[in-house]
Formats: structure tokens, sequence, C-alpha cells
């Protein structure tokens, strides 16, 4: 091989092992930004539902949305 083609040559292959990692690692943290995204809209979706049973709860039992200070019938 000849001497003037090595340098080049080193330097192709690193510049393309770099450009190849920071690929993967883009491909990686898209990949994780997308679980992230559908997780928020999961946490937001059963967060609204929790908050729904809860409400229907105090509700049925008379409780108020203030968080009540009143006692509960059952401890009367």
């Amino acid at each position: 091989m000849k001497k003037e083609l090595v340098f080049p040559l080193i330097v192709g292959v690193v510049v393309g092992v770099l450009v190849m990692t920071f690929w993967q690692f883009n491909a990686r943290l898209s990949n994780v930004s997308n679980a992230m995204t559908q997780l928020e809209a999961a946490t937001n979706q059963n967060t609204k539902t929790v908050g729904d049973i809860v409400a229907f709860i105090n509700n049925a039992t008379g409780q108020n949305a203030a968080g009540g200070t009143e006692t509960p019938a059952a401890a009367q």
C-alpha cells in the first residue's frame, strides 16, 4: 500500500466510526423520546381516570371537594 494513502484512509475510518456512533446514539435517543411521549400520554389519561374515580367516591360518600373538616358519618 502506498504511504500517501495510509493517513487519509485512517482519517476516513475514524470519521466513519464517529458518524456511525452519533447516528446510533441519535436513533436510540429518538426511540426513548417516543417512549417517553407514550408514557406521558398514558400517565395523563390515568391521572384523569383516577381523579374521576376519586370525585365519584367523594360525591357518593357525601364528602365535599374542599377536603372538608367535617367528621364522616361513621365516626360520629
